[in-house]
């Protein structure tokens, strides 16, 4: 026994030296040096080498800052950095992990920080030097939780060595909380440079170069095994917070060194090419959430702008960035108009985008961020930004009125129109969806990217929802047609929007299934999945369609093992007109019989009146019914919605309307002004491809829609409609063509 005993421990005695030797033999992430630079070298602008702070101010602008701080117009922000001063301090257990990593780097760093520039209070100088040496002190920014070391340069140093020293492992020093623990860090040495003691602010500047370096190597080249969902790909959150800690560290660390062109040089690369592919009307495929996360990508290119005379903050994506984040805002700005994942009272506004609009002298737009920024000042996310909300104000612009916004808007690269008859906080409001997943732009990369056999690459639309024609509804100040949030299980599946089902399951991208946690691009051409092929704003009567049989491609549902036949129709036609009423037409279209479900969903949906298709959606105090009749017959039902934020079911009641028929018409009309009484009526077409009329009564409403069907495949219908002594609207494809989805 003890013989076998003997054998099992030199074995395992023998592998374990075999492991340690291949733990010493692994090549750091970090190499020693980085190549000899090539090419157009990164040079500071005139006067700027050797200069601090030098990011989001200057010396020259810090006078101005600290007048604005005490004066009566900044006693707001005053206020809010004072209060959050008493809460910063190095945590206990000396983790970087809070909160995803924003607690420390993007709060609680530079709130100290920068109370320090603007008072000069002793107390928060040595708080910011606490949470710098803590840092200096810790190799792994990932996770934190190191002990302390002596506080020497030396034993700073040997931790540093330590660092550049990591072998691969998942995306240590190269994930989002080591480049939020990055932004943070690059801004208190920034701001305090001056007056840090000389060896450690060397020192520390070391720490801020290596780990900008870490985050390239180890992220950007890959040479840590994890991470590979953000690599390669532009317009994606996870890209741009990595690019954020990485520039601002690299800038506040550069020093005109000749050593420092190679890795300069891929910085800028690398932000020429996130700019290179951001669409032009501001918005972010990701939803209005994960679209705040242009801010962080804005602060980097800020700093670089102003470091080394580049421009791309002058991109269009920023000067439309702040209309698109008022837009998305939901009447009240409490909560945005959702797509895509957010969690639930998510908003779409970011403090950076008040700089934004400051710097395009967009007024109304910068009366409305301040605006939302307000309203939501005790809420996580706002109060902790209190620092960077401070330094993007502008208080010498004034005169801005965001009621005098447009009260609609379109935007192309996602197929999203958004529609409110004001901007009180009891509006209704509404917005449609019908595009492909990612957006025209990111689509328009993919086709640049194909293998020498043609295949597309991925494209990351893991946040994306298989949504295309569908809509929500808002009044009263709440969600009437209510929509998905954040849905992990179940995943991401077109029962928890408001569009339609075949043979009982919704949009999948070519090659893909049903219900993915994290949603996956087709291996086709998406941009065929879903198009808007008609968009008219008449003011009053504003007027969108999309079409997206492309989603529903032929398949078998793995739930339940069902087959559908691909669709070649399923055109909806989105009507709003202001104060009367919202009207939704279906044209769906299937080479055989199918079974074809409507679904609408809301916090409470009740029948009101069953056997004419009619029902009740509400929310706390707020209501709207609705109508819906068809061609063919068909069976209703309310149900329970899949719709969850992060696993958590939000019960919202869903009605599903099911008809089985080769081809089927709906029309349903809603209610949200409370006209009461609201009566649709549809004829039925003579064949699939006939005409139909529509017709919308009730108080002071006797509304005709002529509805002619398109022929091709993302060919315009044509509908007119009119009101005796009222108004009169052709949509058709001389009058409704949809804004191009990629600029010239």
């Amino acid at each position: 026994m003890r013989q076998i005993a003997c054998i099992i421990f030199a074995a395992a005695a023998g592998m374990w030296c075999q492991y340690a030797h291949s733990q010493q033999t692994v090549a750091p992430v970090l190499p020693e040096k980085d190549p000899p630079a090539e090419g157009e070298a990164v040079k500071f602008v005139p006067g700027a080498a050797g200069k601090h702070p030098r990011l989001l101010l200057s010396a020259q602008r810090l006078p101005g800052l600290i007048s604005y701080f005490n004066s009566e117009q900044g006693t707001n922000y005053r206020d809010q950095i004072t209060a959050y001063v008493a809460r910063c301090s190095v945590p206990a257990d000396r983790k970087t992990t809070p909160a995803w990593g924003q607690e420390y780097g993007l709060f609680k760093l530079p709130t100290v920080a920068l109370h320090y520039l603007l008072t000069k209070d002793k107390g928060s100088f040595e708080k910011a030097v606490a949470y710098l040496k803590w840092l200096a002190g810790t190799a792994d920014w990932t996770t934190g939780g190191e002990p302390a070391v002596e506080d020497t340069p030396e034993a700073y140093l040997k931790v540093l060595e330590r660092m550049k020293e990591f072998g691969p492992q998942g995306e240590r020093n190269s994930d989002t909380t080591a480049s939020f623990t990055m932004v943070g860090a690059a801004l208190t040495f920034d701001w305090l440079y001056n007056d840090l003691d000389p060896a450690f602010r060397e020192v520390f500047r070391k720490v801020l170069w290596e780990h900008s370096r870490a985050m390239y190597y180890g992220g950007h080249l890959a040479r840590n095994p994890g991470g590979n969902y953000w690599r390669g790909v532009p317009g994606y959150n996870h890209r741009w917070f990595r690019d954020w800690g990485m520039t601002l560290a690299a800038v506040a660390a550069a020093e005109g060194k000749t050593e420092e062109q190679w890795f300069l040089q891929k910085v800028r690369d690398e932000l020429a090419y996130m700019a290179e592919w951001l669409p032009a009307d501001g918005s972010q495929h990701e939803g209005p959430s994960y679209g705040s996360s242009a801010g962080g990508l804005g602060m980097a290119f800020q700093v670089f702008d102003e470091s080394f005379g580049t421009t791309f903050l002058s991109r269009p994506f920023f000067r439309a960035v702040g209309f698109y984040a008022m837009q998305m805002s939901a009447p009240g700005f409490k909560e945005a108009i959702y797509f895509s994942d957010c969690g639930d009272r998510s908003l779409s506004v970011h403090p950076f985008f008040l700089k934004t609009a400051a710097d395009h002298r967009q007024l109304d737009i910068l009366d409305g961020i301040r605006k939302v920024l307000s309203v939501n000042a005790n809420r996580w996310g706002i109060r902790d930004y209190g620092w960077l909300a401070f330094l993007c104000e502008n208080p010498s612009l004034t005169g801005g009125n965001y009621a005098n916004l447009p009260v609609s808007a379109f935007f192309p690269d996602l197929g999203i129109a958004v529609m409110r008859d004001n901007w009180s906080e009891t509006a209704v409001a509404a917005r449609f969806k019908c595009g492909p997943p990612g957006g025209y732009t990111l689509n328009a990369w993919r086709q640049t990217r194909r293998t020498p056999e043609g295949a597309l690459p991925y494209l990351n639309v893991a946040h994306d929802f298989p949504d295309a024609n569908s809509f929500v509804i808002l009044g009263q100040g709440q969600y009437l047609a209510e929509t998905d949030r954040y849905p992990l299980n179940p995943g991401k599946m077109s029962t928890g929007h408001n569009t339609i089902l075949i043979n009982g399951y919704g949009q999948v991208p070519q090659g893909r299934t049903d219900g993915p946690e994290w949603f996956q691009p087709g291996s086709g051409d998406m941009t065929k999945m879903a198009r808007i092929t008609a968009y008219k704003d008449g003011g009053d009567i504003v007027v969108v369609e999309g079409e997206a049989a492309g989603s529903y491609l032929a398949g078998t549902d793995q739930r339940t093992g069902r087959s559908r036949p691909g669709l070649s129709r399923f055109r909806r036609t989105f009507v709003w007109v202001k104060n009367s009423y919202i009207l939704i037409l279906d044209d769906i279209r299937a080479p055989e019989p199918v079974e074809v479900t409507y679904l609408v969903q809301a916090q409470k949906l009740e029948p009101v009146g069953e056997a004419d298709g009619r029902y009740r959606l509400s929310k706390a105090d707020a209501s709207c019914e609705m109508q819906i009749v068809a061609d063919t017959s068909f069976a209703a039902k309310v149900g329970v919605s899949t719709a969850n934020d992060h696993s958590r079911l939000m019960n919202w009641q869903q009605l599903q309307v099911t008809a089985t028929a080769q081809s089927v018409r709906f029309a349903s009309v809603y209610d949200p002004w409370k006209r009461g009484g609201l009566k649709v009526v549809l004829s039925a077409p003579l064949t699939a491809r006939g005409n139909s009329t529509v017709r919308v009564t009730g108080p002071g409403i006797d509304d005709t829609w002529h509805w002619q069907p398109a022929g091709g495949a993302f060919e315009p219908s044509s509908l007119r409609g009119s009101r005796p002594s009222g108004f009169e609207i052709l949509v058709d494809r001389t009058t409704a063509a949809p804004p191009a989805v990629l600029p010239e």
